[in-house]
C-alpha cells in the first residue's frame, strides 16, 4: 500500500441511519507489486491557491524584506501548481443504467493519468460499468477489465462501443 486517498463525496447517496453519520467518502488504495513503479505527480497537478512559504501566505511576501528565515521570494517566484493532495473531492454522477456504484470519469481520471504513460495498461480488477477502460481510451491507454457479472459486462461493452475496433475480447460463456 503506497498511498490511501480519501474520496470526499460532496453529493452522498442518502442514508437513512439514526445511529451514526451519513457516510460521505470512500477510500481509493494505490498499491504496487515493488518499490519501484510508474507514477506521474506533473500529471494531476493542482494549481497552487494560498501556497505558503516559509510560514507566510504568497501574497504576504510582496511586502517582506529579506524573506522568511533568510530566504527572499517574490510572487511571480511562487509555485503555479503543487502536488495532488490525498482528499479528492469529486461529485458522484447518476448513471442510467442498472449499476448502481458507477465511478465518476472526474474521479478515474488522475488514477489513469498518474499511473501510466500514454500508450501503457490499466488494470481494473472490479471493472463494473467500465469507467476505468472508457477513462484510459480516452485518454490513450490500454486497459484490462475483470468483471465477474455478466449484467455489468453487457452495460461496460455498451459504454465501451465507440472503441470496439480497439478491444480484444475474452470471456467465459
Amino acid at each position: 500500500l503506497r498511498q490511501d486517498i480519501i474520496w470526499a463525496k460532496p453529493n452522498p447517496m442518502p442514508e437513512s441511519v439514526k445511529d451514526r453519520c451519513t457516510k460521505s467518502h470512500e477510500y481509493v488504495f494505490l498499491l504496487s507489486k515493488s518499490s519501484k513503479y510508474y507514477f506521474d505527480s506533473s500529471a494531476i497537478r493542482e494549481k497552487a491557491v494560498g501556497e505558503r512559504w516559509g510560514g507566510k501566505k504568497s501574497r504576504d511576501l510582496d511586502n517582506t524584506k529579506g524573506g522568511v528565515n533568510g530566504l527572499t521570494r517574490a510572487r511571480d517566484e511562487m509555485p503555479e501548481f503543487r502536488n495532488k493532495r490525498s482528499v479528492w473531492n469529486v461529485a458522484t454522477k447518476p448513471f442510467p443504467e442498472a449499476h448502481f456504484a458507477t465511478f465518476p470519469e472526474a474521479l478515474i481520471e488522475p488514477m489513469v493519468k498518474a499511473g501510466s504513460p500514454l500508450g501503457g495498461l490499466v488494470l481494473d480488477p472490479f471493472f463494473g460499468a467500465g469507467t476505468t477502460g472508457l477513462v484510459a481510451k480516452k485518454l490513450g491507454r490500454d486497459f484490462v477489465g475483470v468483471e465477474l457479472n455478466p449484467e455489468y459486462v453487457k452495460i461496460a461493452l455498451k459504454r465501451l462501443e465507440g472503441f470496439k475496433d480497439q478491444m480484444r475480447l475474452e470471456g467465459v460463456q
